[in-house]
């Protein structure tokens, strides 16, 4: 091999390590952190698509929110100084929304489901510009490169139609679900929404044998998250969620694999340029020992009260300990280590990771949750209005 070959092999190799990079911390939060100095990245692109930010400068990292840890062990995080707080500016007590035991908004679906960008409660109301607050913050508070993020965000918005999305039929909804393990596991002691991801699990072959495309599981992850701030937990005020990384199962052969690099890529751009600043808490789970090798790569970027809001665990009771007390009674038993899988279930979660349940006494804290079922129940509904059926998985 010449010098020449071998080092394009290792650019390319850094390229890819940079993208699963971006990749995983975008999952931490589905929202980003500023980072400074990743500005006009391999990541811009000029051509509109799900992914595409619009704004031809950059893909930056926002990641926001937070809460006090004080009361629990920073020696049960790995290595002691993996845990860092990610910085939201108005992170607000629980409002009068009515949560029922489990997790599920008790308010009345709104009949219209066509839902802006805006809100009344997110500050845009009160900006010269329009700007919502977490826009703002997510540019420093420079406002210029604000209202042309905002502004991408906006013209996004209209493209993809997604004030719209909720009330559009979403016959892939299992299959996506199937695609990719992310679920809303229930609410944490704070009653924020908890949101799990198993960034490893993604299923290539799945999403070809069902005819889906990334940007079908795209859309659907826009779906998701609208239906989230908009039917689960809407305003009054802005709310946040809880993260789960799951990271069991990833490895360097990811790095290798281009429709994976690809879905990162632009999973990147599309959570990046338009749901900023929306984590309250990031758990990284099962992070195997390389991880932190990945994790220095970033930390130098880090504000200091950035690097205070994530827990980074490996397997064992001290990460089974820290989910009980972060997630309270809705962890989910398959993020427990010491849990076992037995009989049927072991079956069903070896044949495939999502298996809907029919009725809702079947529901439990993961991928069937009651906010779950809730879910999947308001997307048969949209379907039954429009005559048309959810795709079986095949």
């Amino acid at each position: 091999m010449t010098k020449r070959n071998l080092s394009e092999r290792v650019q390319s190799y850094s390229v890819n390590i940079s993208i699963m990079s971006a990749f995983i911390f975008v999952l931490l939060s589905s929202n980003m952190v500023s980072v400074e100095g990743w500005r006009r990245s391999q990541f811009s692109t000029y051509v509109p698509s799900l992914s595409t930010s619009l704004v031809k400068d950059e893909v930056v990292f926002n990641v926001r929110g937070g809460m006090s840890i004080d009361d629990f062990s920073l020696s049960d995080a790995v290595d002691g100084e993996d845990e860092f707080r990610l910085v939201d500016g108005n992170v607000t007590n629980v409002t009068d929304t009515q949560i029922d035991r489990n997790g599920t908004n008790t308010t009345q679906r709104p009949s219209n489901l066509t839902f802006p960008a805006t809100n009344p409660h997110d500050g845009s109301d009160l900006d010269p510009d329009g700007i919502p607050t977490r826009f703002l913050q997510m540019k420093k508070d420079n406002r210029a490169e604000a209202k042309e993020a905002w502004e991408a965000h906006l013209l996004w918005r209209k493209l993809f139609q997604v004030d719209t999305v909720l009330a559009r039929p979403h016959k892939l909804f299992d299959v996506c679900k199937a695609m990719v393990p992310h679920y809303f596991a229930g609410r944490d002691p704070h009653n924020n929404v908890i949101f799990v991801q198993r960034p490893a699990m993604v299923n290539f072959d799945l999403m070809k044998r069902n005819n889906a495309t990334m940007d079908d599981l795209l859309l659907h992850y826009v779906y998701v998250i609208e239906y989230c701030w908009n039917i689960l937990d809407p305003s009054p005020p802005e709310k946040v969620m809880t993260n789960v990384l799951d990271m069991k199962g990833i490895s360097f052969r990811n790095m290798k694999n281009q429709q994976y690099i690809g879905f990162g890529k632009r999973f990147v751009q599309m959570m990046s340029s338009n749901y900023p600043g929306r984590s309250y808490k990031t758990l990284i789970i099962n992070a195997p020992s390389w991880f932190h090798a990945l994790y220095k790569m970033f930390k130098p970027l880090l504000r200091e009260s950035t690097r205070q809001k994530i827990v980074i665990f490996k397997s064992g009771e001290k990460q089974d300990t820290a989910l009980k007390f972060y997630l309270g009674d809705s962890v989910p038993r398959d993020l427990i280590s010491t849990e076992k899988a037995i009989g049927d279930k072991k079956s069903e979660i070896d044949r495939r990771y999502f298996l809907p349940v029919n009725d809702s006494s079947q529901c439990e804290p993961g991928p069937n949750s009651n906010i779950e079922f809730e879910m999947r129940q308001f997307c048969i509904e949209q379907l039954k209005l429009h005559n048309e059926t959810m795709q079986d998985v095949v």
